[in-house]
This record gives C-alpha cells, structure tokens and sequence, in this order.
C-alpha cells in the first residue's frame, strides 16, 4: 500500500445530534449593539465573524489546519482587525482585546494569554472571544476557532451583584429548608451578564450555547475557582425559552401558571445564577470530585446538574433573593418546570444536562410531587413541586454532596437516572413522538445579514 493511500484523512466534525435521531433549529434575530462607537465598530464585527467562519472551514474536528498558509494569514488579519477594534472601545476591554489579537499573532502561547485574561479583574464591557473555543464533550473537547461579540448588559449585572452580596443569606434559606449544615460556597465566580452580538465558527455550530465557562471552555484547565468565571448571554438564554421551552410547555404541562405567562425577564438570569452558585455548594464532608470514573462522565455530569439546578432553585425562591429580583415563589417554580422540559428534549441517553432533567423529573413523579398522566403531561402544582425540589435537595445532599463514598450516588442513579423506566421516560416519548417540530436549538442572524418576513425578535 502506498504512503498517499495508507495516510488517515483529517476527520471533520461530526453532527452533534446522533443522525437517527430528530432535531430541528429555530432562527432568531440578534440586535444589540456595541456599548460604543456601534457605527465603526459593528463593521469591524461583522468581518472578523466572517474571517473565523473561514478559519474553521479550515480545520479538522482535532483542530489541524488543513491550509496553514491560509491559516496564517487569516490569523494576522483577525489579530490586525482586533488591534483596530480596541482602538475603538472602551480601556478595559481594549486590554482583553489586545491580549486576544497577542495570542492569534504568536505573540503570546494561549494558555499564557487566556489566564491573563482571566486574572484581569472585572468583565469587560463587550466581551470578544477570537480563538479556540470547545464545545460538548460527545461532540469534542478540543478548541476550534471561534469568534463571540457581547455587549454586558449593565441593569442585569447590577442585578446579579445583589443577588450575590446576599448569596450567604440564601444558603442559610436553603439550609433550614433541608436541614443542612454547614452549607457554603467557596468562591463567588464571576459572571459577566451580556446580550450576543454575533457568533462565529465553531461557537455558531449547534446546539447553541447561552453561557460559556471560562477559561475552561477556552480549553484551560485544572485552575483554581478564582480563576474561573461565567459569560451569559442573557439574550439567547431569553430566545430559547421563546422557540423551545414555550411549545413543549404548552403541550405538556398543566399548572397554574403557563410558561408562556411566566415573566422571564425577571426569573432567568437569577435561575441560572442560582444554578451557577448552585454548582459549587458544599458541606463540610464534601469529597464527590474524584467519583467520576466510577460513576461514568456523563451519569456524573447528570447528578452535578441536578445537584446545581435543585440548590439554585431553592436559593431563588428564598426570601433574600426572591425579594431582590422581584419574582413570586410560582414564578420562580413555572420557570423551572418549563426548563425541564427544554433539557430533557436533547435526550437523557446523550449528554449530563438532559440526564438531569430526568433525574428531577423522575424523583418529583415517582414520589408523588407532580403528576405524569398515561401520555406524558405532567401536572403540577407550587406547594407539591416546591415540597419536592427541597425533599430532591436533601435526597441529594445525603447521597452525593454530604456523602462518605459513591454508593448512595449509585443507588440514586439507579433508581431515578437514565435509562430506569419512570413516569418521566413517558413525557420524553411524547416529545419525541408528538413535539418533532419543536426546535433543539437556534440559529441567529442580524437585520443586516438578511430580510425575514416573519422574523423574531430577541430581547437586548
């Protein structure tokens, strides 16, 4: 066999979504603009985001560059382009932005650039991500060249402080809700609440993202909490609910409060700060980090969401926090009962997020919290779900959180998990077999890239 013939292809990405099974995208209309200079800066924009489209084009799914005298002069057009953007903008995202166009012009090793990034103190005002960016681990783990504009939304980040200046006062909520001790969470990480711009290459690959984890999804590990931080995009997360959470809801939920009635201007960004904080809750036995080989990935990542969704639910509906986002307790419950319906739909046989859902669900149903009838619909109502979000939080705190080994843990995942069939594995065959047209994720474009006749708007 020759060499020419015996050489292995580069592989290029693989669909995220198994091919057997039914996905759909919904499209969405991004407007927004930069917190500065918006007429000069939006050009600049639009070129690097359509620059990082070719820069993917040209790689592999292990990031190989299949031109590297095309990728390299891509590279010092990007870096040239982000020189120019921070003579634009404001100092402090200028510094970040300078620091990315180092890193894309060899000037700077990546990972040297992305923890000066990290360590730079406060999120910039428009946040711009120009390099290799991971996405989902059954998709792939290596960084593929992506670009992101965000502009931070200035009234939702004040609102985010709050919530965390009282965060101490929620656990203490929680607490006496469960009757823990010793609750806490180490580090506060930083989160940079923003509304999306634009999305390019890799990161405009589906499913769409609405937080990025920071520097890890950046491909950087292993860095202590102070230097780690969260990037929401509170626009998208507000489309998704829109396009996916709204239909699902509506077909299979009866509460008393429709999802589509739920304010989720004011509920959303405090769930997902809630379920941010929520991540890193410990009590003082907490030892569950080196139980992922026991536990597989992907059944581990399903109980360290459910873990993060059910105490950031009940720091949410806590008196502290409830009072400073100005939400009900019902509010607060019909947004996370529709949220569960969004996560399950990806399928709890792939991947951790949807995997929890399906923990929740089945934990709330098979001991009476809410109701799953013979097709599916679920029924709810705010004293029985918020009974049963605080029993789940115990239940998990004494097998996983607070646990001496992995052993409940397992128990837990039998009993509850993916692919045990409970009365939840009859709402995912209804979504399956009856909500098909109901997107999986979103696609985005901008008045200026095209004309819709029934278009969508996103909230900036």
């Amino acid at each position: 066999m020759s060499e020419l013939a015996s050489r292995k292809p580069p592989q290029l990405l693989s669909p995220f979504w198994p091919l057997e099974d039914q996905h759909g995208v919904g499209h969405v209309r991004l407007e927004g603009e930069p917190p500065a200079n918006a007429a000069q800066v939006m050009p600049l924009l639009l070129k690097l985001a359509a620059q990082s489209d070719a820069m993917r084009s040209l790689q592999s799914a292990e990031g190989e560059d299949l031109s590297e005298s095309a990728a390299s002069a891509l590279r010092g057009e990007m870096a040239e382009g982000l020189r120019e953007l921070a003579e634009l903008i404001d100092e402090e995202s200028a510094e970040v932005v300078r620091l990315r166009a180092k890193g894309l012009a060899g000037g700077i090793g990546h990972r040297e650039m992305t923890l000066e990034v990290a360590r730079g103190g406060s999120p910039p005002a428009l946040e711009i991500v120009c390099g290799p960016l991971c996405t989902w681990r059954m998709k792939t783990r290596i960084g593929l060249h992506s670009f992101l504009a965000a502009a931070r939304d200035e009234e939702q980040q004040q609102l985010l402080d709050q919530l965390d200046d009282s965060l101490d006062d929620a656990l203490r909520a929680v607490e006496a809700e469960i009757g823990a001790e010793g609750m806490g969470v180490p580090f506060k990480l930083p989160m940079n609440v923003t509304n999306l711009l634009l999305s390019a290459g890799e990161a405009a690959g589906h499913p769409k993202h609405f937080a990025y984890f920071m520097p890890e999804d950046e491909g950087v590990d292993g860095l202590p909490l102070e230097e780690q931080r969260t990037l929401y995009m509170r626009n998208v997360h507000l489309a998704r609910y829109s396009e996916i959470t709204i239909p699902l809801a509506e077909t299979l939920l009866d509460g008393p409060m429709k999802a589509a009635d739920v304010p989720v201007e004011t509920t959303l960004m405090p769930w997902i700060r809630g379920h941010d904080h929520g991540h890193n809750v410990i009590v003082p036995s907490t030892t569950y980090d080196s139980w992922m080989e026991t536990l597989g990935i992907e059944p581990f990542m399903a109980l360290q969401e459910a873990i993060a969704d059910v105490y950031g639910f009940l720091m949410c509906i806590s008196e502290p926090w409830s009072k400073i986002g100005g939400f009900t307790r019902l509010e607060m419950c019909a947004t996370h009962m529709a949220e569960l319906l969004h996560y399950l739909r990806r399928g709890p046989q792939y991947f951790g997020d949807p995997g929890a859902a399906y923990v929740e669900l089945s934990f709330l149903a098979e001991n009476g919290f809410v109701e799953i009838d013979g097709k599916g619909r679920i029924s709810w109502n705010e004293e029985d779900f918020c009974r049963g979000m605080v029993a789940l939080a115990g239940a998990l705190t004494e097998s996983t959180v607070g646990a001496p080994d992995e052993t409940g843990s397992e128990e837990f995942l039998a009993r509850y998990g993916w692919p045990t069939e409970t009365a939840a594995k009859r709402t995912l065959d209804a979504m399956r077999e009856e909500l098909t047209n109901v997107p999986t994720s979103i696609a985005f474009y901008r008045t200026s890239d095209v004309t819709a006749p029934q278009s969508v708007p996103v909230p900036a």
